[in-house]
């Protein structure tokens, strides 16, 4: 399933950070500096997860990056298994999770890793994230299905609980935080599992995030410390079908699975029975306007009532990548 390549540096660092990337050749580099020196300083461990990119991302970061583990995996596996697989090489008690189009300096990780330590019981803190336009990153307000068949219609009432983490605020318990840079503690990790495999790619944080909290994990945001990140870099690099922002061909179906796996099939069906209702009605009521409701469209062309494929090599919630 993967190669490893690895070097031989005996390092003690506290945290490994753990980057899965698809066709990541032209960011990656950036990411990678920091963590160049932050190696050099026995501060932390990098493993990469590339899944098969064709456009030599791997073959850069093994010529570049030498200090870097390296999982060359022989085909696309999905964000959250491509995760899986850094676990399993991790030896810190700080896994940071971090895209490879986003970047975060040694200051703003002391901070996240100086609260994990304060704090227990945290297993999942996040910065404050901003993107290249200066927007932030949201945090909060985990998806119910009723959230999601009301969006449409009422977008302000299904995001009520959900807010940005604004830059220099003092940190807040939350219920979600996204994936595109968090830190996880270890042991949380060993007591809950990795990500679930059946997500290929959306919900599998939101997932973590739930199960982390019913086993008694905390999460929280801690806006002292801020990273960047450019978004959806190795998404809108493909030619797939896009709708806010994501590939919808594995946001439908990721998260009826989430609904599915958390509130029961009846309540996956209604939520997407019910979105799909609130479009028509929405598009109608624009139409009326003189207006064009644009996600209509590619709504009907994207999965409904599809759930992702069962990996055929996952019979649990983690995949064991093997050194070959």
């Amino acid at each position: 399933m993967a190669e490893m390549y690895q070097n031989d540096q005996d390092t003690t660092p506290k945290v490994t950070a753990v980057i899965v990337t698809f066709q990541s050749r032209d960011t990656i580099g950036e990411v990678l500096e920091i963590f160049q020196d932050l190696h050099q300083q026995n501060s932390a461990d990098v493993v990469v997860t590339d899944n098969n990119s064709t456009d030599g991302t791997a073959d850069f970061i093994a010529q570049a990056y030498p200090f870097v583990q390296l999982i060359r995996n022989r085909e696309n596996i999905g964000f959250g298994r491509g995760c899986n697989c850094g676990f399993d090489f991790a030896r810190t008690p700080y896994i940071l999770l971090i895209n490879p189009d986003a970047k975060i300096d040694k200051d703003s990780l002391d901070i996240l890793m100086d609260f994990m330590e304060a704090h227990p019981r945290v297993g999942i803190c996040g910065p404050a994230v901003v993107d290249e336009s200066g927007a932030l990153q949201p945090s909060g307000g985990s998806p119910t299905p009723w959230k999601a068949a009301i969006k449409p219609l009422l977008p302000g009432l299904a995001s009520r609980g959900q807010r940005s983490i604004i830059p220099g605020e003092t940190p807040r318990a939350t219920d979600w935080i996204c994936g595109s840079v968090m830190l996880l503690r270890s042991q949380m990790i060993k007591e809950i599992g990795g990500f679930d495999p059946r997500f290929f790619l959306y919900f599998e944080e939101t997932d973590m995030c739930r199960r982390a909290m019913k086993a008694g994990w905390e999460i929280w945001t801690v806006g002292t410390a801020v990273a960047g990140h450019v978004n959806a870099a190795s998404a809108k690099s493909t030619s797939a079908e896009m709708i806010w922002g994501t590939i919808s061909e594995h946001y439908f179906r990721s998260r009826l699975y989430f609904f599915r796996k958390h509130f029961g099939l009846p309540a996956a069906v209604f939520a997407e029975i019910g979105e799909l209702c609130s479009m028509l009605l929405r598009a109608a009521l624009d139409l009326l306007r003189g207006r064009t409701y644009k996600h209509l469209r590619p709504r009907l062309r994207a999965p409904i009532l599809k759930f992702p494929d069962v990996p055929k090599s996952d019979t649990g919630v983690s995949l064991k990548c093997r050194k070959r």
